[in-house]
């Protein structure tokens, strides 16, 4: 499976030290160079760990940055650069999974993918969580712990409400 991954979900996983589940969960792990850049090279600035986690991963060659040849997307969104980006990769490579958190731009995916007949889905990090724990490369409190862990930072922006309600759900599941 070859998922194309946005900012969020990527800085999210890293500053919770759970990175690898990418590398688990997907065949391979592509991102744009708006992405990188904000992701890593922003990062590495800032000395933040983050950024040092990510930038192990592509020096590795875990993860891959491809510039996206489409020169526009299909349908028109007011989207962040890397967003769009993501998008026209996740098309043009025919990706099994776009991962991104930002809402106007999941739904801005669906669209795009909509009309040009694109096969991805779109996941966020909460949903690349609930997916590890489906196919058991965490338990059921090792996924909790790392939603506890996401709503507990006050640089990740995930809904706590939404973190609520996965934890419940995979209480249940």
């Amino acid at each position: 499976m070859i998922a194309v991954a946005d900012t969020g979900p990527l800085v999210a996983l890293a500053k919770v030290n759970a990175v690898d589940l990418l590398t688990q969960l997907y065949r391979q792990v592509i991102t744009s160079p708006a992405v990188f850049t904000e992701a890593v090279t922003a990062g590495l600035a800032q000395a933040a760990p983050d950024a040092e986690i990510l930038s192990a991963a592509f020096t590795s060659g875990r993860f891959q940055v491809r510039t996206p040849k489409l020169a526009s997307l299909p349908t028109l969104s007011l989207l962040h650069r890397g967003e769009d980006e993501s998008i026209r990769l996740a098309i043009e490579l025919r990706a099994d999974w776009l991962l991104v958190d930002d809402l106007v731009a999941r739904r801005a995916a669906l669209a795009n993918f909509a009309a040009s007949g694109a096969p991805a889905a779109v996941k966020g990090t909460l949903g690349v969580v609930v997916t590890a724990y489906q196919q058991k490369h965490l338990t059921r409190q090792q996924s909790i712990d790392l939603v506890n862990a996401l709503k507990a930072r006050p640089d990740v922006w995930i809904s706590d409400d939404l973190c609520d309600r996965v934890i419940r759900t995979l209480q249940t599941s």
